[in-house]
């Protein structure tokens, strides 16, 4: 794991990392919206960087598992069962919700960088 790999998992918020992961050229934001990050993303692929990554954004993580909760017109409980089905260990559960969480912010971003008439992505700098 490189210094730069870890380093935009570090940023305050999930949007923020995700601008970060994209800005350094580690990946695209948009591959992560599309294709989730079971594929692979650089920084969040051991257990021991998905730990860290869930430690620091816990609350973060938890209003996007409630808010996918309430938009489904289910229990949290039951959103943490649709995200990991049957976890063996607390690590496996921090790795399923942080992908998930990481899935739905990358999702949301590029509904944000969408021009909100065409629906087509708006030009980046």
């Amino acid at each position: 794991m490189t210094k730069e790999i870890n380093e935009w998992t570090k940023m305050p918020s999930i949007n923020s990392c995700l601008v970060q992961y994209q800005r350094e050229g580690i990946g695209l934001v948009s591959d992560i919206a599309k294709h989730g990050c079971a594929g692979g993303v650089s920084g969040l692929t051991y257990y021991n960087e998905t730990t860290s990554f869930y430690n620091q954004h816990e609350t973060e993580i938890w209003t996007i598992i409630s808010d996918a909760a309430d938009a489904a017109g289910i229990a949290n409980g039951l959103q943490i069962y649709n995200i990991c089905k049957n976890p063996d260990s607390l690590t496996i559960l921090k790795n399923d919700l942080v992908w998930f969480a990481v899935e739905v912010a990358a999702q949301h971003l590029e509904e944000e960088l969408r021009d909100p008439v065409t629906q087509q992505e708006v030009p980046r700098c």
